[in-house]
């Protein structure tokens, strides 16, 4: 009897024994367990971060490479040593295809730059310009000063070839011209004396006979085509006027519908251009848009808008 009661007593012990072992094992595998989960938590944090900053760093030179060879496109004037005073960027959207463009230029001075005046180093307030590649030549319309400069390619001043005999209406007079192109075929200049509501025509050979060759409008710009015609923006009529050699009355080609911005409406238009195949670009001045109208065409397209 007492053997068997000592044998109890000896299981008992036992068991005491080993419960507190068997409790601490669980603890440290719980623990084990919480510290491996943690730690691989933790890893996994770790591997997802860098791999966002690994996409990060690699894609963002390809980003800006990209805009950079899409969106820089760089206009050079002329080839002449001109001095780079100064670089601007501008932008507008091209309505044609809906892209955004961030242009770039390089800006030189080849006339000017010497602030407002009458010499002839000086322009003031200068509005359309000509350029005779042919000539190397610039023909600025010298507004505010009422003449017409020529100014060579690499010169340090200007040649006055039309006007600057003062503000007035007589045929060697200008009155705040605003633009002027070149007649190649009969080798004059063709200037919108805008004050005196008229087109005249002056001679490049003889500067002292110059004409008028249309009279009573309120030209804004001027230009000329392949076939010798002119074409002027009329400001009052919210038009382009084409002239053919010999009419006293011209052929609107486009607006002409009242100021408005429908598409076959105008409002104040300014400078203009008539490529080879006789579509006319047309910068309509109120509503800062470009607009192209192909031949015969009774509507313009935007191709550029602020």
């Amino acid at each position: 009897m007492n053997d068997k009661n000592q044998n109890n007593d000896d299981f008992h012990s036992i068991n005491v024994e080993i419960t507190p072992a068997s409790t601490n094992q669980s603890r440290i595998s719980y623990i084990y367990q919480y510290s491996e989960k943690k730690k691989i938590v933790w890893i996994t944090i770790g591997v997802i971060v860098i791999l966002i900053l690994l996409s990060i760093i690699i894609s963002l030179p390809i980003i800006m490479t990209k805009k950079k060879n899409t969106s820089q496109i760089t206009a050079i004037a002329t080839t002449t040593p001109a001095t780079v005073i100064t670089t601007e960027e501008f932008s507008f959207t091209s309505m044609s295809n809906n892209n955004y463009l961030e242009w770039r230029l390089n800006f030189s001075i080849v006339a000017g730059g010497n602030g407002r005046g009458d010499g002839l180093e000086h322009i003031n307030s200068p509005g359309g310009i000509y350029i005779d590649d042919e000539k190397q030549t610039i023909y600025i319309t010298d507004t505010h000063s009422h003449r017409i400069v020529e100014w060579k390619f690499g010169e340090k001043s200007g040649e006055v070839v039309a006007g600057g005999n003062k503000q007035g209406d007589n045929l060697t007079q200008l009155n705040n011209p605003s633009d002027v192109t070149v007649d190649e075929k009969n080798d004059s200049l063709i200037i919108c004396d805008r004050g005196n509501e008229r087109v005249v025509q002056w001679s490049r050979q003889n500067s002292t006979d110059p004409k008028i060759i249309i009279s009573k409008i309120k030209c804004t710009g001027v230009t000329i085509d392949n076939d010798g015609d002119i074409y002027v923006s009329e400001e009052e009529t919210h038009s382009v006027i084409r002239f053919k050699s010999g009419e006293a009355e011209g052929t609107t080609v486009a607006g002409g519908q009242g100021c408005g911005e429908d598409s076959d409406q105008l409002n104040e238009p300014a400078y203009i251009y008539v490529d080879k195949q006789y579509s006319i670009y047309v910068s309509d001045y109120k509503y800062d848009r470009v607009t192209k109208w192909i031949k015969n065409a009774k509507e313009g397209i935007i191709i550029a808008k602020e």
